[in-house]
């Protein structure tokens, strides 16, 4: 159902408020580039920062600037089930083909109690579900037994993973038996995770090279090997350059060098150092999206 080179989107602001203009800019800009999908109000769209007028307004726009041409998905986490059922029912009207749902952060639930969260959510809602497991953001991580329990439900219909445990597409394609897309959630790991049998993959630099993260997957999905390690070895400082810092501190400055947006962000998130700066600009010239 979602697959190929979709992008975890900035919220561009300026003057401490949501930059309407350069949103719609990005969008449109994505969608000539051969992104095949969009993320909005991810953890790189700083979701936890916005205010709910702001969230609402991020969703309307993106998917007005999408224009059903390709898929917009909603990133709907809470700590709590009964605010991200919410936040579903937010996306389900405004339109978004799916929403994308983190383990619950803080709380640090029980294997049951994500398991009812998720049963919960499916039963209030109507949109498609991917699942999100970040265990560096949550403190907690979904189990594959759990997982494949919960993708026996008609619209749980994905997971994005953004662990370090890169053999869960090969124990989830042996226990899942429907179509069930699976994507990789972590830049630096995106090729390897390919081989290990990912869809696709929701990604931060995806941002900055959003053509050469989709000429990556269309040759992995082509067979074209030498294409697919060439674009690997030249996309790999910038995926890794991505994370020097807290996400999405990076990613705005590198956009913000495009001239796409401001380098602007939420607090507690501060502009990176100037060391990072020098690493993002030589990673970004080396991918030759900086001369």
């Amino acid at each position: 159902m979602f697959s190929g080179s979709i992008v975890a989107i900035i919220t561009p602001f300026h003057s401490g408020k949501l930059d309407e203009a350069a949103l719609q800019d990005l969008v449109s800009w994505h969608i000539g580039e051969g992104t095949d999908g969009i993320v909005c109000c991810g953890t790189t769209g700083e979701a936890l920062l916005l205010s709910s007028e702001e969230r609402h307004k991020v969703i309307t726009l993106t998917l007005k600037a999408a224009a059903n041409r390709i898929p917009v998905i909603v990133g709907c986490s809470a700590a709590g089930t009964l605010e991200t059922i919410k936040m579903v029912q937010e996306a389900q009207n405004a339109g978004a083909a799916a929403a994308l749902i983190v383990t619950p952060f803080y709380i640090k639930p029980t294997s049951l109690g994500l398991y009812q969260h998720f049963i919960e959510i499916h039963e209030k809602t109507n949109l498609p579900i991917i699942i999100y497991n970040n265990p560096g953001r949550t403190s907690g991580e979904i189990s594959v037994e759990t997982l494949s329990k919960l993708a026996e439900l008609p619209r749980i219909v994905g997971y994005k993973e953004s662990g370090s445990d890169l053999t869960r597409p090969v124990f989830l394609r042996q226990t899942i038996k429907k179509d069930f897309c699976i994507l990789s959630g972590d830049d630096p790991t995106a090729p390897a995770y390919f081989t290990y049998g990912a869809d696709g993959w929701c990604s931060v630099a995806g941002n900055v090279a959003p053509k050469l993260c989709k000429m990556l997957t269309q040759a992995w999905k082509d067979k074209d090997i030498d294409l697919f390690r060439k674009l690997t070895d030249l996309l790999t400082p910038l995926n890794l350059s991505m994370f020097v810092e807290t996400n999405p501190g990076p990613v705005k400055y590198a956009v913000s060098l495009l001239g796409k947006c401001h380098n602007e962000l939420r607090l507690p998130l501060v502009s990176v150092s100037s060391q990072t700066e020098a690493r993002v600009k030589e990673a970004m010239i080396h991918a030759k999206l900086l001369s």
